[in-house]
């Protein structure tokens, strides 16, 4: 079917990543070695981009955003320099601390040479992260950005926010994905929805609400399946997803806005 480009910018595709991740036969070579957040971010941004990865691999980008990144691996990497010493600690786990690590599996294993960029804040990183795609595709020689959310509960993140709450710790840490594949051209017989504005304002906060999460207002407010037990980081972002995976054309706009200690965020999608 014959494309056109249109002027906007459209989300073509949604995918998510909750729990343990099962990774397929094809990638466990090339994943034998990630951890669990690379691992989560490939299998989801897969997922999002399909079997096809564009004509040219240059016009694809690859943004993620994170509240810690991985967080565990940086403890890891921390605890074997403390305990073998600066000659012995390990170089694996050195090189997944880095919090654009994720990014780079998704741009080699997927063959996308666009830019890749991993935003870390610990307000709304999913929403922030669509803001620079869709500034990106607006503004350079892109076709498609691979926008994702990736969040692994560390234990110690876990134990600290059950002290601060006063409630028992989880008995594991909860860990999940989500990525979405925005793209400047549709396929003229499809109607996508379109992403038409998003304004993410932080401001730095106590510590105590990126524990706990608990002064954050939604408009409108969402429910996720208690079922599906993700981060609380990552819990805007599922809802998001699961909003647009029900979203039928002709129905009025998606308007969302949150609003917290950190700032405030929204978003409008048309579909």
């Amino acid at each position: 079917m014959s494309k056109s480009l249109n002027k906007g910018i459209f989300i073509a595709k949604v995918a998510q990543e909750i729990g343990e991740p099962t990774i397929p036969a094809d990638l466990l070579r090339d994943l034998r070695r990630a951890d669990l957040f690379i691992q989560l971010a490939v299998l989801a941004g897969s997922a999002a981009l399909g079997p096809d990865p564009g004509d040219d691999p240059c016009q694809t980008g690859v943004f993620l955003g994170t509240t810690t990144g991985p967080l565990d691996t940086n403890f890891a990497f921390l605890d074997s320099l403390f305990d073998n010493g600066e000659s012995q600690a390990s170089p694996t786990l050195f090189s997944h601390s880095v919090h654009n690590a994720a990014a780079g599996y998704l741009a080699r294993l997927l063959n996308l040479r666009g830019p890749a960029q991993t935003i870390t804040t610990p307000g709304w990183p999913f929403l922030a992260a669509l803001a620079e795609a869709k500034t990106a595709l607006e503004l350079m020689p892109l076709k498609r950005a691979l926008v994702l959310a990736v969040e692994e509960e560390s234990p110690v993140l876990v134990e600290a926010a059950a002290r601060e709450s006063a409630m028992a710790a989880a008995s594991s840490p909860r860990r999940g994905a989500v990525a979405w594949l925005l793209t400047t051209e549709v396929d003229s017989g499809y109607r996508l929805p379109r992403l038409t504005a998003i304004l993410v304002e932080e401001n730095h906060s106590a510590a105590e609400f990126y524990l706990r999460r608990q002064e954050e207002a939604f408009q409108p407010d969402f429910t996720l399946d208690p079922a599906a037990k993700v981060p609380a980081g990552l819990a805007p972002a599922l809802a998001l997803t699961q909003a647009v995976e029900e979203a039928r054309p002709g129905e009025s706009p998606l308007s969302w806005t949150v609003t917290g200690p950190c700032g405030r965020a929204a978003i409008r999608i048309e579909r």
